[in-house]
Order: structure tokens, then C-alpha cells, then sequence
């Protein structure tokens, strides 16, 4: 089974089911081979609408696979952060909107390409949504930060990082992280029922209005792409970036030294 289907709803709506794992986490293949998607259909000029989805139900995606930045030398660590700050940024630049249909937990990275979606319609009960990086002892990169605080408000988005609190739905909404919740049983359908309704744009329409939304966001991301990397990564390599995802793969607190 492919770690990624890609499902076209007629002609005009494409869904990118994510089925990596049982919590949908990233390693390498995973982030590569999404990236390489979204450049193959960036393309595709009958393309209005993106559909992020996933085949678990208890996960949207849980963010980072742990194996990918624990035990590994600097140069893995340095290209690791490097394609998936790569590729949750040409997400947030894919020239069509894009929604993501959040049924379960939405976590770290996950929670990053949710917030880089131009919608989020979540599931009403039994999922939460949250920035955990602080709670593992990583920072958090400049331009998700400043989509974070564009969508929620500085006070809310300080609170999310800070504190690392993982959300329920309903205060999600409030926040205005979210844009809509719905039932699981008819959460995709809401979903795919409003990317309909942006595939009547015309292709002018579609990718000028995205091209409107995000183009103040091109020069802060050219400026600090390499930043966000260097200290991302050094982050990670530090002991208690180790043992933050050391104590992610054993399921427990981690013990930080400083």
C-alpha cells in the first residue's frame, strides 16, 4: 500500500489521503515522497481544490516519526529538518486552496500542515489539536509562528507554544483555529462538499486568490528558510532535543537537564 493515495473527485478536486502508519507520522520517505507530490500536481492546471485527508481514524497525523531525529549524526539531522521545513512549506505555497479534514489527533508537524491549509474542518469530538514542541523541548519555526498568530491572535498563539496544550475541537473553533466541526460520519462528506464549491472557480480565480492570501508571506520565507533550519536543527541535536524524542519512542516524560 502506498503511503499516500491520491484520489481525484472529478476532474477539479484532488484528495491526498495520508496512510503512513496507524498515527500517520513522518519520516523521511514520508515527507519526500509528499513533497514530490505537490510539486508533480502544482502542475495540473485543471487542479482547484486539495483535499488533505487520512485513512486512520484515530490520527490525522501524530507529526514527526521519533526515529527519524534520535541517535543520528548532524547531517541527518540537518537534512531531515531541511525537506520537511521544505515541504511543509510548499504546502503552505500549493497554488490552490487546500482543506484539511482533520478526523483524529493533530499534532507537531501535522498540526503545522493543518494550520498551513487554507481551511480546517475537524471532527466534533474524540480529537485534539496542538503545537507539542515545547513539551519535548524543541522550538517552534518562524513563519508557522506568524500563520499561527495571523489565524488565533498573539495571546491564544502564545499559549498554544508555550505551553504545548493539545485543544478539543470546540475550543479549536473558538480560537479560530479550526473553520468548521462536523460529525465523523459526515465530516469528509462537509469537506468534499465545499471543495466542490471551489471547483466552480475559474483557474484565475482559484490561484489568484491564493496567490493574494500568501504572497506577503514569500519574503519573510525566503528570509529565514535557512534560519528556521539551522535552529531547528540545532535544537535537536541538543541533549534535551534527544531526549525529547528518546522519550517519545518510549512513551514517557522526558527527563530534561537544563
Amino acid at each position: 500500500m502506498s503511503i499516500f493515495a491520491e484520489i481525484f473527485h472529478g476532474e477539479r478536486v484532488l484528495e491526498i489521503r495520508m496512510q503512513t502508519n496507524e498515527k500517520n507520522t513522518f519520516d523521511l520517505n514520508a515527507f519526500s515522497t509528499f513533497g514530490g507530490l505537490l510539486k508533480k500536481h502544482a502542475q495540473n492546471e485543471n487542479l482547484r481544490a486539495v483535499l488533505l485527508t487520512s485513512a486512520q481514524t484515530q490520527f490525522f497525523s501524530n507529526g514527526i516519526e521519533p526515529s527519524l531525529m534520535y541517535g543520528k549524526s548532524d547531517a541527518e539531522i540537518k537534512e531531515a529538518v531541511t525537506i520537511l521545513i521544505g515541504t511543509v512549506s510548499d504546502y503552505f505555497l500549493f497554488p490552490v486552496p487546500t482543506i484539511s479534514i482533520i478526523n483524529g489527533h493533530c499534532m507537531a508537524a501535522g498540526a503545522v500542515f493543518a494550520l498551513f491549509s487554507d481551511y480546517r474542518y475537524m471532527v466534533d469530538k474524540g480529537a485534539r489539536i496542538g503545537f507539542s514542541e515545547a513539551i519535548v523541548g524543541l522550538n517552534f519555526p518562524s513563519v508557522p509562528t506568524m500563520v499561527l498568530k495571523d489565524l488565533v491572535g498573539y495571546k491564544n498563539a502564545r499559549d498554544l507554544l508555550y505551553t504545548g496544550k493539545q485543544i478539543k475541537s470546540p475550543e479549536a473553533k473558538e480560537i479560530g483555529l479550526v473553520d468548521e466541526l462536523y460529525p465523523a460520519e459526515s465530516l469528509f462528506n462537509e469537506g468534499l462538499k465545499f471543495a466542490n464549491s471551489l471547483a466552480k472557480l475559474t483557474y484565475n480565480s482559484s490561484r489568484g486568490m491564493k496567490t493574494a492570501l500568501r504572497d506577503f508571506y514569500h519574503p519573510i520565507l525566503s528570509k529565514v528558510f535557512e534560519q528556521d533550519i539551522q535552529h531547528f536543527a540545532r535544537t535537536i541535536q541538543t541533549k534535551d532535543g534527544q531526549e525529547g524524542f528518546l522519550s517519545l519512542l518510549e512513551k514517557r516524560r522526558p527527563n530534561f537537564i537544563t
